[in-house]
C-alpha cells in the first residue's frame, strides 16, 4: 500500500484509508444525486455536530454516574459508623 512507502503507523494508514474511501463515497454519492457541495458540507457539519453532542451527553451520563456513585459509598459509609 502507498502508506507503507511513507512509513506511517498502521493504525495511522487505516484511518486515513477510512477516510479517503468515505470521502470518495460521498463525492461519487453527491455527483450521483446532484447534490451540491455546499450541502453536502452542512450536512457532514450537522452530523459532526450530532456526534458531537452524544459524545457530551455521554461524558455528562458518566459523569453524573461516577458523581451518584461517590455520593451513595459516601452515605454509607457514614451510616455503618453510627
Amino acid at each position: 500500500m502507498i502508506f507503507s512507502l511513507l512509513k506511517i503507523n498502521k493504525k495511522i494508514s487505516a484511518t486515513l484509508a477510512g477516510v479517503a474511501i468515505g470521502a470518495a463515497s460521498l463525492w461519487g454519492l453527491s455527483l450521483w444525486q446532484d447534490i451540491s457541495g455546499g450541502e453536502l458540507l452542512r450536512l457532514a457539519a450537522a452530523a459532526l455536530i450530532l456526534l458531537g453532542a452524544i459524545a457530551l451527553a455521554a461524558l455528562c451520563a458518566v459523569a453524573l454516574g461516577k458523581l451518584l456513585f461517590a455520593a451513595l459509598r459516601r452515605l454509607a459509609g457514614r451510616r455503618s459508623r453510627h
